[in-house]
């Protein structure tokens, strides 16, 4: 997702899960794939850890995103303790998120 306009519909019409380190908000769209957005406010610290917060998400759900079900889009806000953690932490809350969500496909 590149837009203002997306991010603002997640948000809006979007449902949510909370995670310690991440929040996952989505909501569906007609599109034969599934888009992605990366939150990481002020709240989290300068602009060297707001980029590194980026990094964990992107990198994160890069491994996943073969699993998730197409016609989604995605948000994942970074919340301030993602700083402080490890690689593997950030993948097993997206890992727990994603299936909190139902969005992996169906094997």
């Amino acid at each position: 997702m590149r837009g203002q306009k997306d991010f603002q519909r997640v948000k809006k019409i979007g449902k949510s899960w909370v995670h310690t380190l991440i929040v996952l908000q989505i909501a569906s769209n007609s599109l034969p794939y599934s888009r992605v957005g990366y939150v990481a406010s002020k709240h989290i610290g300068n602009a060297v850890k707001r980029n590194r917060a980026k990094r964990l998400l992107r990198e994160s759900l890069s491994l996943q995103e073969r699993f998730i079900s197409p016609g989604w889009d995605l948000l994942l806000i970074a919340r301030p303790a993602i700083y402080s953690c490890k690689m593997n932490d950030v993948l097993l809350a997206v890992n727990s998120l994603i299936s909190k969500a139902n969005l992996l496909k169906n094997s």
